[in-house]
This record gives C-alpha cells, sequence and structure tokens, in this order.
C-alpha cells in the first residue's frame, strides 16, 4: 500500500509540474469501454494449456494537461476480465480484476484551436491482477496450472492513439484505443509442472467524457 500511495504522489507530481512549466489547458475526464486479453499458452510434459482472460469491461479516469502538441496525464483504469485455463479437454474459470495507474505522454496530430485533434500517447506505470471468486483446491487442470484468488503488482508499459473532439468551449469527446503491456502474472495464473512466461497485452477501447479548462 505504502508503494501504491508513492507512486501516486509521483505521478500526480509529473502531471502538475508538466503543465505549471508550460501554462497549458487542464483537463479531467472519465469514460468507459471493453476489456480484451491475448492468450497465453502454458506447456508442460502433461499437455499445454491456454491461460487467457475472458473478454470484459472497464472504466477510465484522468486528470492532465492539454498543450498545443504535448501533452500529459495521470489515468486510472479498473476492469474486470474472468480468468480461464483450458486444454486436455478441461475448462476452469474463475472471477478476475485489474486495476492499473500510469502516467502517459500525449502527442497531438493538430493544435489546439483545432476541434478534432488525433494523438498517440505512451507511457508506463503499475498494474494490480486480483484473482477474485472461490479458487478450488481441486481444479481440473491442477497439474499443469491453477488459478488463485491472490493480487499480484507488475510494471507496466503503455501506448495507444485516439481522437478529441471538442463539442463545446469547455466539453470534449475522446474515443480511443489503449493498450497496456505487462508481465505474466504468475501468482495469480500459477504455472505448475509448465512454464508461463511472456507478456499480456490488454486492449481497451474507450469513449471519455472530458471538462477542460
Amino acid at each position: 500500500m505504502l508503494r501504491f500511495k508513492q507512486i501516486l504522489c509521483a505521478l500526480a507530481a509529473a502531471a502538475l509540474g508538466g503543465g505549471l512549466a508550460t501554462a497549458q489547458q487542464w483537463e479531467v475526464g472519465a469514460g468507459g469501454g471493453a476489456s480484451l486479453y491475448n492468450t497465453k499458452t502454458i506447456s508442460s510434459p502433461s499437455g499445454s494449456v491456454e491461460a487467457k482472460f475472458k473478454p470484459g469491461y472497464g472504466f477510465t479516469a484522468f486528470f492532465g494537461q492539454i498543450g498545443n502538441r504535448v501533452g500529459g496525464e495521470v489515468r486510472y483504469s479498473w476492469q474486470s476480465n474472468e480468468m480461464e485455463l483450458s486444454g486436455l479437454g478441461k475448462t476452469f474459470t474463475m472471477g478476475g480484476r485489474s486495476q492499473t495507474l500510469a502516467y502517459n505522454v500525449l502527442v497531438y496530430f493538430a493544435g489546439r484551436e483545432a476541434k478534432v485533434r488525433p494523438y498517440v500517447l505512451g507511457g508506463g506505470g503499475i498494474k494490480q491482477y486480483t484473482g477474485t471468486g472461490s479458487a478450488s483446491a481441486l481444479q481440473p487442470l491442477l497439474q499443469i496450472a491453477v488459478l488463485t484468488n491472490t493480487s499480484e503488482w507488475k510494471p507496466v508499459v503503455n501506448a495507444g492513439g485516439g481522437i478529441r473532439f471538442a463539442t463545446g468551449k469547455k466539453a470534449h469527446v475522446r474515443a480511443e484505443l489503449l493498450v497496456t503491456m505487462s508481465e505474466a502474472p504468475t501468482k495469480v495464473v500459477t504455472p505448475v509442472s509448465g512454464s508461463l512466461s511472456g507478456w499480456y497485452f490488454q486492449f481497451m477501447p474507450v469513449f471519455s467524457l472530458s471538462y477542460v479548462w
């Protein structure tokens, strides 16, 4: 918890410092959308099992500054995705959720006076994976891997892009695709006789409303 608070303070300081240094506009907003993941394979002498986060949904909130060509924001996201192990004719599913706190830099392709502004973004932060619900002791694929109702923090790299629409002097609409990349959470999705390596990619298409001043 202390580590989480320290990172939150550091991200907030980065956003505030950037905004004060360049006298940019401020923005606060929130939105929601889908939460989608790639699938990883756990290979073992007993066979292979697919470890996946099933399609779900998520919410996001952000606070930051808007520049003429460059901006920045602190963003918090929360997602709900069931976890699933499947293979050898068996399947086991358990509830799961995640939350991410990150700082992103936005680069715009149109100046601040434009009503429609495409942009790309990139940044980094931390992500918590959490298994929810009951973690049965007799899971059908326990000889290869198990799902646990624990939590695990992982560093993340963010990327994405979107379009900002100015619907009024103070109101904006944002449509964007956020991509969050992290190493596999092996405490939550735990290999027993196999190995789970590589990165999970989370894709989150979202629509947001924001207030600008």
